[in-house]
């Protein structure tokens, strides 16, 4: 059987691009106020998508708000949002993949526009852009804190997009098979469009306005815990896909600080034992092995960025091919 395979959506002979199949995935945890209001916009927009609710080990009725609206439910206990899109990820089949929210924020009425980049072949992931809209939380600092990260790894990762914590998004099947995702919470956002934008699939964005919580859903984001997971996971995914400038920049640092103590040894005795030039001479090497570190680092993930082009080749012809296939 002969296929035709488009840059990010896989089409067979019998098939046209409208009628491949969405799933829309909600992640929830205890959102039994909201989750079926949601289910039943998105069922109204996209009447023949598969509208799946993930729990997430929830304890009030979501799960039977769930299915009362007419959703499929697929149930992850580990909480977490992560753990809650690896899972559906990995179990559910789809030709694109919409993620949504179970707090209806999101407007369901967007999901076109976001859906038909990747029906058309041209992006592999379209984001909704809270920024773009106007912006990205009611609250100020969350917003803030959104507008922070987004700079953050347009400047340390070339990431041109500006809502890089949107939970709004639509994948190619492409995408959501072949990209490796090891997050388990709310950096799941961020670690989705640094890996797609290093392995050079293609991203759009497309404007939308978030609306206020309603009063009786509780936000699960916790602006310190949270915010530092997320910043702890844009630290790491620098180091991975950047360790030249990641260990380059911390081996400059100690030369400069051995530098400081070369001039200081003149004029200070000894610390912890240890005259300062000697200490100076030991930031030095530090710094020395920082920048060798690095430079081998960057020329091995130059190695591996091949080898994935070539395990993406080979997933991209794997999903062209239809079960009586195999």
């Amino acid at each position: 059987m002969s296929v035709a395979i488009l840059p990010s959506v896989v089409v067979r002979e019998h098939e046209t691009i409208t009628t491949q199949q969405i799933a829309v995935l909600i992640p929830c945890l205890n959102e039994e106020v909201t989750v079926g209001t949601v289910i039943k916009d998105f069922q109204r927009e996209l009447p023949n998508a598969a509208i799946w609710v993930v729990d997430n080990g929830s304890t009030d009725s979501t799960i039977a708000v769930a299915i009362g609206a007419g959703a499929r439910v697929l149930r992850e206990p580990r909480q977490g949002k992560g753990f809650a899109l690896r899972a559906a990820f990995r179990d559910i089949e789809a030709d694109v993949y919409v993620l949504a929210d179970g707090d209806n924020q999101l407007p369901a009425d967007a999901v076109h526009a976001l859906v038909k980049p990747v029906l058309d072949g041209k992006a592999d992931m379209v984001v909704g852009s809270r920024a773009m809209g106007r912006k990205t939380s009611p609250n100020p600092i969350n917003n803030l804190g959104n507008i922070i990260f987004s700079k953050i790894l347009r400047s340390a990762l070339a990431v041109e997009v500006t809502d890089v914590l949107s939970g709004y998004r639509a994948l190619s099947r492409l995408l959501v098979k072949s990209l490796p995702l090891s997050s388990r919470n709310f950096e799941i956002e961020v670690e989705l469009t640094i890996k797609t934008s290093q392995r050079s699939y293609r991203i759009r964005e497309i404007p939308y306005e978030v609306r206020p919580r309603p009063e009786a859903s509780a936000s699960h984001l916790r602006v310190v815990r949270d915010g530092a997971r997320i910043s702890w996971a844009i630290l790491l995914l620098f180091r991975d896909y950047r360790p030249m400038a990641f260990f380059g920049i911390a081996g400059v640092l100690w030369l400069v600080l051995a530098g400081v103590l070369f001039w200081l040894s003149a004029g200070v005795g000894k610390v912890l034992f240890m005259s300062v030039d000697v200490i100076a001479m030991l930031v030095a090497i530090f710094g020395l092995l920082s920048i060798t570190i690095g430079t081998i680092l960057s020329v091995l993930s130059r190695r591996f960025q091949e080898i994935e082009g070539k395990v993406d080749m080979v997933t991209t012809i794997g999903l062209a091919r239809g079960p009586e296939d195999r």
